[in-house]
């Protein structure tokens, strides 16, 4: 499975512009600008349990394509929405703030030992880029 494993953050671009438009603080977001993301991904076909780990903060959901899931975003804002799987490499994620009703569009996708998340909000994207941890 392509997911399958550790990801850890090596650079980012746009990431401070998109945590102030999900309404993040400077005080958090300045906490937030040189902290690397850890990301532990295990797949199995089309379910999936993603356990995202910084000094700030760490979290765990798990879905499975096409199904409707809860979580939250960067700020803790619960968020509702469906990834979807579209290619053994590359999934899709499509969920709306609770609070505000805005729309966010994540997607990341696999390329050998590197992964690039994209997660838009408004006309606001940040691109995140991983490497494989090796075991």
């Amino acid at each position: 499975m392509a997911f399958n494993g550790t990801w850890i953050e090596y650079k980012n671009e746009n990431f401070d512009e998109f945590l102030a438009a999900l309404g993040v603080d400077a005080v958090r977001r300045q906490l937030a600008r040189n902290i690397s993301l850890h990301v532990t991904i295990k797949q199995d076909g089309e379910h999936f349990t993603v356990f995202e780990k910084s000094k700030l903060r760490s979290k765990e959901l798990t879905w499975t394509s096409g199904e409707e899931v809860e979580g939250e975003d960067p700020d803790g804002t619960k968020i509702k929405g469906t990834f979807t799987l579209e290619a053994p490499n590359k999934y899709v994620g499509h969920f709306q703030r609770m609070s505000d009703g805005k729309q966010i569009k994540i997607s990341r996708e696999v390329d050998g030992d590197e992964m690039l998340q994209l997660t838009s909000i408004n006309d606001v994207e940040v691109r995140r880029y991983f490497k494989r941890k090796a075991e």
